[in-house]
């Protein structure tokens, strides 16, 4: 029986594999792609570069406080950024590093792993998600430094070789020599589900019932010990974390992050690589879809596909999400919890520091927020229930700003310019010890440059 249904997508689709509860319910190949051909799996490698952090972290030879620079010192500089210092290897697996971007891209002829240490940051870590594959690629040159070797062949003496994952399956490497650990996984659709299948059991507490044998025996360090702690990071890693509402350019991008795992539409869990290559789970109803594809030469392309596995996972009894706000419908209610108490460790005035759009305060209440610079006053009220409408003083359009208190504690403003000019700005604002950071993203043709990029205050 056909569940998914991928003859109408305007792009290739490669496969699809559907199981529940140790059944295949549906197992299916598309155009030139066959079965058990390697295929790249791009950014689902790092949840394989997360997989061999959290043993690591199991074994006790690494911790999620550790400060990333005690790895490198080769790379960092003799006097280190104070945000590059205190950046941790939690702050990496949760995208929430100092870097409003990927730092090897900067300069792709410069040594990748290198590039992280000394790139210039933008914002202080562990306040706001900003997707970032360089720390992933830093995170695998730390597995391999600290086991001695790669992610997959770390991965193989743990579990992988016992569940019977391909020889072939490799990862490929930058023109230095380390691993890609952010997008250079090649292995097969079998492979990711036997990892999936994996997964499920140590998130669902049914190791003992599904995989017996990978307990080992008493004097080897993958014994059940050993399970246990990496059974309670596997939790840690696939629930949420993090706000990325701000980020994501699909619905289901939008619903919360892990450590290298995305939350999903209805309870759902997610592996994601570039051009629809997924791995979804639904942990209550033992579900995983596992898909392989191209849409790269259409933007926005893979909501096609997760649309195609909502419709089917709710068939297979998913249980729905409520409605979605009316927000143009991007605003999934279980992300946005419209109507929710604010954080009151959000209000505040601020002086802000040097920053390249010139705002010199920041002031934060329970119904407006306010830029200042030299020449203007920048308000936004808000409200949590319905969009509120100012005209700003420098362009003088029309702004309605809604507010969103997000699960982190932190606060998400979203503002729509409808006016001559149309087009959104988006605010993030998170607070640490009593020091605000707010990330800044405006879409629009042709005015309010300057909301864009971090500030930070003090």
């Amino acid at each position: 029986m056909s569940y998914f249904n991928a003859t109408a997508f305007p792009f290739p689709m490669h496969s699809i594999t559907i199981w529940q509860k140790g059944r295949i319910l549906q197992d299916e190949c598309f155009g030139v792609y066959q079965k058990n051909d390697p295929h790249r799996m791009f950014s689902i490698t790092k949840v394989f570069t997360a997989l061999a952090m959290g043993a690591l972290i199991s074994e006790g030879r690494i911790a999620l406080s550790d400060p990333i620079i005690k790895y490198f010192p080769e790379f960092t500089p003799a006097d280190p950024h104070p945000y590059l210092a205190s950046m941790t290897l939690q702050d990496m697996l949760g995208m929430r590093t100092c870097y409003a971007s990927t730092t090897y891209k900067i300069n792709m002829k410069s040594n990748w792993v290198e590039s992280f240490f000394i790139t210039q940051p933008d914002h202080r870590p562990g306040m706001i998600f900003k997707y970032d594959t360089s720390s992933a690629h830093t995170m695998a040159a730390l597995v391999k430094k600290v086991s001695g070797k790669g992610i997959l062949d770390y991965l193989r003496e743990v579990y992988l070789d016992a569940l019977g994952f391909s020889a072939e399956a490799h990862v490929i490497t930058d023109p230095f020599g380390c691993e890609i650990g952010g997008s250079g996984l090649v292995c097969t659709t079998e492979d990711l589900l036997k990892v999936a299948r994996l997964l499920l059991a140590l998130y669902n507490d049914t190791l003992d019932r599904d995989f017996p044998d990978l307990k080992g025996c008493a004097d080897s360090i993958y014994d059940g010990s050993f399970w246990k702690r990496y059974a309670a990071f596997i939790k840690d890693a696939m629930s949420y974390h993090t706000s990325n509402l701000h980020d994501g350019k699909t619905l289901d991008e939008k619903m919360g992050y892990g450590y290298q795992f995305w939350m999903v539409r209805d309870g759902g869990i997610m592996m994601y690589g570039m051009g629809g290559q997924y791995v979804l789970f639904y942990p209550e109803q033992e579900l995983i879809f596992v898909t392989t594809a191209d849409t790269q030469m259409m933007g926005g392309g893979t909501q096609y596909i997760l649309d195609e596995i909502h419709r089917v996972a709710l068939e297979l009894g998913v249980k729905a999400d409520p409605a979605p706000v009316n927000l143009g419908a991007t605003l999934p209610q279980s992300a946005s919890h419209p109507g929710s108490p604010i954080n009151p460790d959000l209000f505040g005035s601020w002086k802000l520091l040097p920053n390249k759009s010139g705002f010199t305060a920041l002031e934060v209440n329970d119904h407006e927020l306010v830029l200042s610079t030299e020449q203007h006053r920048f308000a936004f009220p808000y409200g949590t229930e319905a969009p509120v409408k100012t005209v700003d003083p420098k362009y003088q359009q029309a702004i309605y700003t809604q507010g969103f208190p997000q699960k982190d504690g932190s606060l998400y403003l979203y503002a729509q310019i409808v006016d001559e000019y149309v087009g959104n700005m988006h605010f993030v604002l998170n607070v640490k010890d009593g020091k605000p950071t707010l990330y800044m993203r405006k879409i629009e043709e042709t005015y309010f440059g300057e909301f864009n990029g971090f500030l930070e205050g003090e």
